[in-house]
């Protein structure tokens, strides 16, 4: 029996008899591939290509080396593929590298109204599920007491590409129903309390769970949710956060699927339930809304509102970026690198989120590579003075540049309220004033990849550049082939080999 605090007003948006959590989960565990609009299926290939890509690039660079050392260190063997490493682990440990290298390098992606990386959430726990279904079984005696032979289970392409819109429409509507970026700004790490929920409902699915399986899934998944923002400053860990909400999500399905019993109604509960505890202390009216979790499922389809990232940094400074690129091309010769010295000062606006997040001052110098891709006075500066924001920007030896920090020193962020409105959260506007006493100002109200989204050539177009960094050509192009081809595929096997075999460190 739910218990509830004296000033509680209960209505639609908190009734715990909304059977919301419920009827989500008979959505997945009835999806088919032909409710699904093809348009969507092929928005999913290519996110699962893009974040594979993000995987390859990330996989060795040097924070996701030790990641990877320290797990190697302690895991045994499983049968499970990690990208870039000859080593298999257990689904568990598996899921946690193949997350991190996911997210290593903010490069993959970000839903702008409830932040969090699907791909770093979803691909790692649907890669490993995979595998653990797809596993020889152990012989067996069979009713005469003679050994059985062991079988072969696989699994389609269809089955995976079914499986990952499930991730991608239940993290985003996980997200909106508890004010999206609000926890962004009282310091949660959203992405890994909202991807909880996204990895369980995905894995789920995979594994074939009954709904009510899949509802226990969830509910294991959510009592695990959690992740601090402070892990954006001078630690490796942010890489990793994400990642344990695969690993969350993939443990509530591998749990549940044995008839081990998860938190039941674990959105709609009022005392210790998934919305409202992550919603306490928002100031909000209402504080949550569980209707948002199923509110226009299977007609609303959250995977295409998915974006693609064009920079290597948080997806909150993408505007901002934008912005100084467009005055960059305005104003060609006052943003000459020699020029710069002559700015004065640089004003940023950032929606209340992203200023919470990303709006702070540095403290040292140099930052950590996590740290400078989550700043935006660093990020700024960047696209300064290299005129692109991409990984090579964050390599070690360019991290303690004077004319870089010249510019950080000079630049102060704040809150603009005309980017609190929906969809606006990742717009900036700059002012940028200059010693001889002009001042140039430009806003960018979305980013590109809003409205209209970066299109599936562009993110083929991204996936290639990123792909050849790490890998040969004629790797890059099968797992091009595979990945969306994956709907004709009977047996996903080749996907694994080709993503474990070693890659390159992309940052020297």
């Amino acid at each position: 029996m739910g218990k509830h605090g004296a000033n509680v007003v209960f209505d639609e948006t908190n009734d715990e008899n909304s059977g919301v959590t419920a009827a989500l989960c008979n959505w997945i565990a009835g999806l088919k591939k032909e409710d699904i609009p093809t348009p969507v299926l092929e928005r999913a290939k290519h996110l699962i290509l893009d974040g594979i890509a993000c995987g390859l690039v990330g996989a060795h660079v040097r924070w996701s080396e030790k990641a990877a050392d320290a797990v190697l260190d302690y895991e045994p063997e499983g049968q499970c593929s990690v990208i870039g490493y000859e080593e298999k682990l257990g689904p568990l440990a598996a899921a946690v590298l193949n997350g991190a290298f996911i997210q290593a390098t903010e490069l993959d992606d970000y839903h702008s109204v409830a932040p969090l990386h699907s791909a770093s959430v979803v691909l790692p726990a649907l890669l490993a599920a995979a595998q653990v279904k797809n596993k020889t079984r152990k012989s067996a005696q069979n009713g005469n007491g003679h050994q059985a032979n062991g079988s072969t289970r696989t699994v389609s392409g269809i089955d995976f590409l079914i499986a990952a819109v499930v991730g991608f429409e239940t993290g985003p509507r996980s997200g909106s129903a508890m004010h999206g970026a609000d926890l962004l700004l009282r310091g949660w790490h959203s992405g890994p309390v909202f991807g909880c929920p996204a990895s369980a409902a995905a894995s789920s699915k995979l594994l074939g769970l009954s709904a009510d399986d899949t509802e226990s899934a969830i509910g294991i998944a959510c009592t695990q949710a959690g992740g601090l923002m402070a892990a954006q400053y001078e630690g490796m860990i942010k890489r990793v956060q994400h990642a344990f909400a695969a690993r969350n999500g993939l443990f509530g399905a591998l749990l549940s699927r044995n008839g081990y019993v998860g938190i039941k109604k674990v959105y709609e509960r009022s005392y210790g339930g998934f919305l409202n505890m992550f919603s306490q202390g928002n100031g909000k009216t209402p504080p949550y809304d569980v209707r948002k979790v199923t509110e226009g499922l299977g007609e609303v389809w959250q995977t295409t509102n998915i974006r693609v990232k064009l920079h290597a940094c948080v997806g909150g400074c993408h505007g901002q970026i934008e912005a100084i690129e467009k005055l960059q091309k305005a104003y060609p010769e006052r943003f000459a690198v020699e020029n710069l010295s002559h700015i004065k000062s640089i004003k940023v606006g950032l929606s209340g989120p992203i200023f919470a997040h990303d709006g702070w001052e540095p403290q040292e110098r140099p930052l950590t590579e996590t740290g400078a891709q989550m700043n935006a006075a660093y990020i700024g500066a960047i696209q300064l003075v290299d005129g692109q924001v991409l990984i090579a920007e964050f390599a070690n030896d360019k991290m303690d540049r004077d004319i870089v920090w010249d510019l950080v020193y000079k630049t102060k962020c704040h809150h603009d309220i005309q980017f609190d409105k929906p969809n606006h959260g990742c717009g900036a506007h700059i002012v940028v004033e200059f010693d001889d006493g002009v001042t140039v100002e430009e806003t960018v109200q979305m980013p590109r990849g809003f409205n209209p989204p970066i299109t599936d050539e562009e993110i083929r177009t991204k996936y290639r550049k990123l792909a050849l960094s790490a890998i040969d050509q004629q790797r890059m192009e099968k797992i091009e082939e595979l990945i969306l081809g994956i709907d004709e595929l009977d047996d996903i096997s080749e996907i694994f080999e080709v993503l474990a075999q070693p890659t390159r460190n992309v940052l020297g």
